[in-house]
């Protein structure tokens, strides 16, 4: 049996424009591989191609030696090649269980066996880290995190009816805490042991050069290197990506005077969430960071900050010319200025059937309308045009549909919308998920722009590093309690370890996220 599971060769895909341009790369039996890229660069449509997803493409492929030309899903199923997609495929309104068997439900005269379901559903959730979650439990009642380890545990429950074979992971470790990932990790390593070859792709570099064992480098439809881990630097990475040098990150003139009055006051809130009340000011030119574990309260405190939550208690009060006006819901948010961006961009974010132009535009039509509301088509090309210029959108031009874009396009056009709305404070969650590391800073150099100009901004981010680059201040969140407050210059990633942990190590009665998550709202942002 040869040790090469699959060769593809000179592989081309063009839908209006040509993606793919001539791919020629070989998977080996129990590899980790990870292919990286920018966002646009062609990998999410190579890999739809391999599971079926994507036909009528030129060139070929070979899997165990065979011609393989799947036309639909259930085709790679058969042959043994699974995948977890970034951009979520949970179906809500059914059981978790149900969720991970859909393909193949146990049955017994054309009725579902729950006991069965249920108990194979086990094996799964028990492998990829969730044995507090109950089977029978609804998945849209899951957190962010843990909707992203049960797409895992679907693409493995291939094994139910035939070999996993092939693994590929779309932005496995996008919505995961620390501890998470490295679950996931071991999970992966594990598998390639068994003879699973793994297909790894993540804008998480440090994460790529130590999990794999060979890593691919595409850059507008071609594979520009392909090379052992151990040969590539992050820097080298980088600067292949992009096919320019790597400069780093754009230094901040942290020297700048700076408006200090506060802008947002958040005074004494309480709600079904959050049992501590919860006070912090965020001041004009000013980044705060919102720190904690998965689970800790970072998405229900921004979701609350923008009136998509109740309060019980307290006040969340916007200040402008030295008058205050207390936030109640997010219709009033918007119109006073404040700008939301969901960590969850499929349910929360993009207008899925619109344009790229309707979902940057939507929250501010206003901006580009008559008086009588009829929209200024030529303002609207203007405004887009400028947006995708400074965001680097990668399109073919602004009537493209938004759900053609890659996932991290989609999320610099959703920031965009509020960068064209001018918000005067913006609520960041997870503002650079899935995207790549030079989107990144360009990401990081328009906040710091937004800084200067004297806007607030408030990020929640899992990753401790971005935080610790980027703002001014970090406040931390432990199980759903505001434990401590660090300023630029006083922290270490050790300290703010250690204060997210505080409350899931000392409190008596520690509040069970799981519980909470079963009585979550399903609230969605109709900008």
């Amino acid at each position: 049996m040869s040790e090469v599971l699959l060769t593809i060769n000179d592989l081309h895909k063009s839908f209006s424009t040509p993606v793919l341009k001539g791919i020629n790369l070989s998977f080996m039996r129990g590899e980790i591989h990870s292919i990286i890229g920018e966002n646009g660069a062609g990998k999410s449509t190579l890999m739809n191609i391999l599971t079926g997803q994507l036909y009528k493409w030129e060139g070929s492929i070979i899997f165990e030696e065979q011609n393989y030309s799947p036309t639909k899903p259930s085709d790679a199923q058969l042959f043994g090649i699974s995948s977890a997609a970034q951009e979520l495929s949970i179906i809500g309104t059914l059981s978790v269980a149900e969720n991970i068997l859909l393909r193949k439900l146990p049955n017994k005269l054309t009725f579902v066996s729950t006991s069965e379901l249920e108990g194979k559903a086990r094996y799964f959730l028990d492998l990829i880290g969730l044995e507090h979650i109950d089977a029978s439990m609804l998945a849209e009642h899951l957190t962010l995190g843990e909707s992203q380890l049960l797409e895992l545990a679907k693409a493995l429950a291939i094994k139910t009816f035939t070999e996993c074979k092939l693994l590929i992971l779309d932005e496995p470790t996008a919505a995961l805490s620390g501890p998470q990932a490295d679950k996931l990790h071991s999970i992966i390593k594990g598998l390639s042991d068994d003879g699973v070859t793994i297909i790894y792709i993540s804008h998480r570099l440090e994460d790529v050069r130590q999990i794999s064992d060979r890593i691919s480098v595409m850059r507008d439809g071609v594979i520009v290197k392909s090379s052992s881990a151990s040969n590539l630097s992050i820097d080298n990475m980088i600067s292949m990506m992009s096919g320019k040098p790597f400069l780093g990150r754009s230094d901040r003139n942290d020297n700048q005077i700076y408006e200090l009055d506060s802008i947002l006051e958040i005074n004494g809130i309480t709600n079904k969430y959050f049992q501590h009340p919860i006070s912090f000011k965020s001041r004009k030119g000013e980044i705060v960071g919102v720190a904690g574990l998965a689970g800790s309260g970072r998405t229900e405190l921004l979701k609350a900050l923008f009136g998509l939550s109740s309060i019980n208690t307290g006040t969340i009060s916007l200040i402008t010319n030295d008058s205050s006006e207390v936030i109640k819901n997010s219709r009033q948010a918007v119109k006073l200025g404040i700008g939301y961006l969901s960590k969850d961009r499929k349910k929360t974010g993009i207008l899925a059937g619109q344009s790229l132009a309707m979902n940057l535009t939507l929250p501010g039509l206003s901006l580009i309308s008559s008086t009588a509301g009829i929209i200024d088509s030529k303002k609207e090309l203007e405004v887009t045009q400028d947006f995708i210029s400074k965001l680097a959108i990668k399109c073919t031009d602004n009537t493209q549909s938004i759900e053609s874009l890659s996932g991290g396009n989609q999320q610099k056009v959703l920031l965009a919308r509020w960068l064209h709305c001018d918000s005067k404070v913006l609520l960041l969650d997870e503002p650079t998920r899935g995207v790549d590391i030079n989107a990144k800073h360009l990401i990081y150099n328009q906040l710091n722009n937004l800084r200067q100009q004297g806007k607030s901004i408030i990020i929640a981010s899992s990753e401790i590093e971005e935080l610790t680059n980027i703002c001014d201040r970090i406040i931390v969140l432990s199980n759903f309690k505001l434990v401590k407050e660090f300023k630029k210059e006083c922290w270490s990633k050790n300290e703010i370890l250690t204060a997210a942990f505080q409350e899931f190590t000392t409190s008596k009665s520690v509040v069970n996220p799981q519980n909470i998550s079963k009585n979550r709202e399903s609230n969605h942002v109709s900008n």
